[in-house]
């Protein structure tokens, strides 16, 4: 009997041999597509890669990176976005666990204004680790977009403790979640937050213009134009296109009673400025200096 049982019991162990050797077989033919498909995207081939990814996509159903991969091509190279969130949702639903999948699908998601489903994949992120800096951040920008100010706020807290020097991308210069929680503050005339938050984030990220342009802005409304002269300009020396800079420069100036050189600034702004609304602020007010200037020629 124990014979007869054993020779039962082979054949069944020989099909889960084999289904094993076939899924072995099936991933490493997803592999060896997987880096085709990075290597002909490094090489600019983004079509080609696009091909080579599905291979591998729908060679192992089990293996996650192939979609992963193609959600960043979709995102990041070819800008098509339903694309996007439909290979990370993929991705995830191989590997729920991958939090960077998470992260992109959300970021996705915002980008296509579903600021609902972007609050759910940042939370799943930061719920699981919440050291990730840039989730807490995009948290906070999907959070402010259904007006979920106080839990924004928050957010962008949890950011900053979570890395104070965070950069989103390689050519950065840091501070996004001070900014952004600095100009919400002064969106609602807390100024003295505003001030405070930039002025901390000053300190942490020395070589961001949008800090010092939002620096000088909370200095304008609290009615410090000395100080808010110097915060933009510092902006435009890190930044010399910042246009909203260049703008709220010229005004502070002309509070200071320095018209020459608002009017530099007025038409170092009009050559570049593209906001109509601002583009016709910014005339009228140099038509205005120029007038004054006239008169005082005059006399």
């Amino acid at each position: 009997m124990a014979s007869r049982s054993t020779k039962l019991v082979l054949p069944g162990l020989l099909l889960l041999l084999l289904a094993a050797a076939g899924c072995s077989q099936d991933r490493a033919i997803a592999v060896d597509y997987l880096n085709k498909g990075i290597h002909s995207y490094k090489s600019g081939e983004s079509m080609t890669a696009i091909k080579q990814l599905k291979i591998a996509r729908d060679k192992d159903p089990t293996y996650a990176e192939p979609a992963l991969f193609l959600g960043d091509i979709y995102y990041q190279g070819t800008k098509e976005l339903p694309l996007a969130e439909q290979s990370y949702r993929e991705a995830l639903k191989r590997d729920p666990e991958n939090l960077e999948t998470s992260y992109k699908l959300g970021a996705v998601l915002f980008d296509q204004g579903d600021a609902a489903q972007a609050v759910g994949s940042f939370q799943n992120v930061v719920q699981k680790d919440d050291t990730h800096a840039k989730a807490w951040f995009r948290l906070g920008l999907s959070q402010q977009a259904l007006t979920e100010f106080p839990a924004a706020v928050e957010s962008y807290m949890s950011s900053i403790r979570a890395n104070p020097r965070m950069k989103m991308d390689d050519k950065d210069p840091g501070g996004a979640a001070y900014h952004a929680l600095g100009d919400l503050y002064a969106r609602f005339s807390f100024y003295d937050k505003s001030l405070a938050v930039y002025e901390n984030g000053i300190l942490n990220n020395p070589e961001s213009a949008q800090l010092y342009a939002g620096r000088g802005m909370a200095e304008q409304n609290l009615k410090r134009p000395a100080d808010a002269e110097k915060s933009l300009e510092k902006a435009l020396e890190l930044e010399p296109n910042n246009v909203a800079a260049t703008f709220n420069l010229a005004v502070v100036k002309h509070a200071l009673g320095q018209e020459d050189g608002a009017i530099k600034v007025l038409e170092n702004y009009l050559g570049r400025a593209t906001d109509p609304a601002r583009r016709q602020a910014a005339q009228g007010m140099l038509q205005k200096l120029k007038v004054q200037e006239a008169a005082v020629a005059q006399q």
